[in-house]
């Protein structure tokens, strides 16, 4: 069995970050190549980024990998994804 993670990934942090730095999804979109449907969808919970895009992100807010997870019972709002 494999074992269950502590932390994922928020789609509410990923926004919270953005809006901190004041990037827009458009200012990632065209540093990273990653279309802006999908940062949207990983905003509302939708799909869940790969590591090597969430590298790209991170890289363009300033920010570690670890800034975008949360513990994993704080994630209601991000409950679509599986």
């Amino acid at each position: 069995m494999a074992p269950v993670p502590s932390r994922v990934f928020s789609g509410t942090r990923f926004k919270q970050l953005r809006k901190e730095r004041g990037i827009k999804g458009s200012t990632i979109s065209r540093r990273t190549g990653i279309p802006e449907c999908t940062l949207s969808a990983w905003a509302v919970g939708h799909n869940l980024p790969s590591l090597d895009k969430l590298i790209l992100v991170a890289d363009v807010l300033g920010c570690s990998l670890e800034d975008f997870l949360v513990p994993c019972g704080e994630v209601a709002s991000d409950a679509g994804v599986a």
